[in-house]
């Protein structure tokens, strides 16, 4: 009885162990994709498109996301394809991910508003999956901000 007290107590704390540590290691990687100079850089360059930002507003003309230019899209697809794979990272630890949507939620938000119609109208004609994570975390990040 007592040898399986011990194991279950060494079991505990080993757990407790790896799931600090699955942390940290998760935490660093969110900072190193967050902090990339290249996923700053394509942020700042969604928020200067003026023909993104006329769509986000409400713009109507379905063939708008069909003009953007090449470096425009390009840095849509960069962010969104780091939101992505941040919204796959998080969704293994949902307390983790409540966290940081709540801390980033203007930025996420913002985001898939500059972007969310080139993803369903445009890149989602091919695959109906594509974004998924992205969409998810940007509608949670939505929801916050508009509360």
């Amino acid at each position: 009885m007592g040898l399986s007290l011990a194991r279950i107590l060494r079991s505990h704390r080993e757990g407790k162990r790896k799931r600090q540590s699955d942390l940290f290691s998760n935490i660093t990687t969110i900072t190193k994709i967050i902090e990339d100079e290249k996923f700053v850089q394509s942020r700042r360059a969604l928020r200067k498109s003026k023909l993104l930002n006329e769509i986000r507003e409400g713009n109507r003309n379905e063939q708008l996301v069909f003009e953007l230019d090449m470096a425009t899209e390009d840095a849509a697809r960069d962010v969104a394809s780091n939101y992505e794979r941040l919204g796959f990272i998080l969704k293994h630890d949902k307390e983790l991910e409540d966290e940081f949507i709540q801390w980033q939620s203007y930025v996420i938000a913002d985001m898939w508003l500059l972007i969310r119609e080139l993803v369903i109208k445009k890149w989602r004609s091919k695959n109906q999956s594509y974004l998924k994570e992205f969409e998810r975390i940007g509608k949670k990040a939505l929801d916050i901000e508009t509360k």
